[in-house]
């Protein structure tokens, strides 16, 4: 947001609870409620934009054209169907798997194209992101990739965490394009305020 819309006020709220939640049980329909209620009260009058992976369907159930809300990770699924249809998707954690590939699946539903992804499950890094270790967090990440990388061929590379960013450094497949959330959903944001 800095580099891209320097002074553009912003809200960040964080609910720890809810990743915690959708881990150990699952979307239920209370949470689902909790973060559609949230969600349109921080897109009022602005944007929302969603950061977590698994509980992001859930976000944008509470789009409506007064307050709009979009998954920061929606925009990187565009651009993996851009890429191509063999795309390398990087998760690191389980309750990511389904939110992500859906995610995935509509978006080259709605552009035409029929994807043949490669799931890459980076379970091992993510006690580093919960100890706050984000350098190791990102070399398990980088490890986990590179080890499939190179036999897949891929299209492109795709981190579905926002989180996992912090690995693009560490991967440099030849001519393989490695694609990241933030950037691309903040991007997506400014696009649809600027509609609004």
């Amino acid at each position: 947001m800095d580099e891209l819309a320097p002074g553009m006020a912003r809200r960040h709220r964080v609910e720890q609870g809810w990743l915690d939640e959708a881990r150990e049980k699952g979307m239920s329909d209370e949470l689902s409620a909790a973060i559609r209620s949230a969600m349109s009260e921080l897109a009022a009058g602005g944007v929302g934009v969603c950061t977590c992976s698994s509980i992001g369907g859930a976000a944008e159930a509470a789009y409506s054209e007064t307050a709009p809300v979009v998954r920061i990770d929606r925009a990187l699924m565009e651009a993996a169907v851009e890429h191509g249809r063999r795309p390398l998707v990087a998760m690191c954690l389980e309750s990511t798997r389904a939110p992500t590939m859906d995610l995935l699946a509509d978006v080259a539903g709605k552009a035409g194209v029929d994807v043949n992804p490669q799931v890459v499950m980076c379970e091992g890094a993510w006690p580093h992101f919960e100890a706050g270790d984000m350098d190791s967090y990102g070399k398990a990440i980088a490890a986990a990739i590179t080890r499939v990388a190179a036999q897949a061929k891929p299209d492109c590379i795709v981190l579905a965490q926002a989180s996992m960013a912090c690995a693009e450094p560490l991967l440099e497949p030849p001519g393989v394009p490695v694609l990241t959330s933030p950037r691309l959903g903040v991007l997506k944001a400014l696009e649809l305020l600027r509609s609004a």
